[in-house]
Parts: C-alpha cells; structure tokens; sequence
C-alpha cells in the first residue's frame, strides 16, 4: 500500500555562496541543451574530506558547442566546442598532455571522472532567479589539497590526491641469487 496522506517537508537549499570550492568531477557527459545545442555537462560535487562549507553539494560547469558563426578552425578539432574551455579543463584537470588525441567526447568523459579540481563559485542573475555559476576559464584551477578534516582520515595529516597516471612499482625485493634454489626434480622426473 502507497500512503500518501501528507505533504512532504520541503527542503530549502541555499544557493551554495560565492568563494571557491575543492570539488571531484561526479560525473561528465555530452547531451543536449533545451534548444538542440550541444554542452558538455560536468558535475562536480563538493568535496567533504576538506573543511569548507556546502560538503556534498553539487555544482556543474557546462562547456557549450560554438554557432557555426562563431567557429574558429581550432574548435572544429574539437567538435565545435569552445577550444580554450575544453582545453584549460583538460589541463587543470591532469589528464591533459600536449599533442593528446581523443577518439570521441565519450573518452574524455570518462577520463574527468573522478578528476579533482579547485572552482571559484560567483553568482549570476537572470529572468528574476539568482544561481551559482562558474567561470569555464577564470573559474576552474587545479586541484589545491589541504588539510582532510580530523573526522575522514585521523591518521593521515594532509590530503594527498590519488595518481591518474603512475608507473608500476618498484619490485620490492630481489630474486637473489638462483644458485640457491634447491633443485625439487629434474628433467628426468618430467614425463613430457
């Protein structure tokens, strides 16, 4: 049986305030704006191993498709995304290296996931309605780990953000030296 005999309590979030923000990228994905226009919508959340305010709040950052006007030949390259946007978030994200090709916008997707990155958060107004925004350029920086509050990681006394990318480890011990191996059986003893 499904009760629905009172209203729910309505929650009032506050828009999260201007001042910048250790945020992960949640998740990213390339879909349409209400108009048919393309955007890249990356969500970010609020990072809460950090001490700052709005702890898991959720911010997005939204890189739009050029009109065919406004289409420089280095957008082009990039699916008539803004160049310099994708760009800068590519290379403060970390995953970025000079000359790094993408076979779809799906890759690149799926290589921000997960990906840290410092924001600054102002506020903008329009048609009457007030909402946090973040600069794709001015906004986004790299990643600025500071202490993780006592309550996430007592044993550990700063944030160290994970390795994307990182050579196999060392091995950690050496083999010796192979005449010291007892011999169990020998050829003979192999029935092949």
């Amino acid at each position: 049986m499904f009760n629905f005999g009172q209203e729910p309590e309505q929650k009032a979030f506050e828009i999260v305030p201007v001042g910048e923000y250790e945020v992960y990228v949640e998740s990213a994905e390339e879909r349409p704006t209400n108009k048919g226009r393309m955007q890249l919508s990356v969500k970010l959340r609020i990072r809460d191993d950090v001490p700052q305010a709005c702890q898991n709040r959720i911010l997005f950052l939204n890189i739009f498709q050029k009109t065919p006007e406004k289409l420089t030949d280095a957008d082009r390259q990039v699916g008539n995304y803004n160049y310099s946007h994708l760009y800068h978030l590519l290379d403060v994200s970390g995953i970025f290296a000079s000359g790094k090709e993408f076979e779809s916008m799906d890759d690149i997707c799926r290589l921000l996931a997960g990906c840290e990155l410092r924001v600054t958060v102002h506020h903008e107004t329009w048609n009457g309605s007030t909402s946090a925004k973040i600069d794709q350029l001015k906004g986004v920086h790299e990643s600025d780990p500071i202490e993780i509050t006592p309550n996430k990681q007592p044993q550990s006394p700063a944030y160290e953000p994970a390795k994307k990318f990182s050579a196999p480890p060392a091995p950690s011990a050496s083999l010796g030296n192979l005449n010291d191996f007892q011999t169990i059986i020998d050829d003979d003893d192999v029935p092949f």
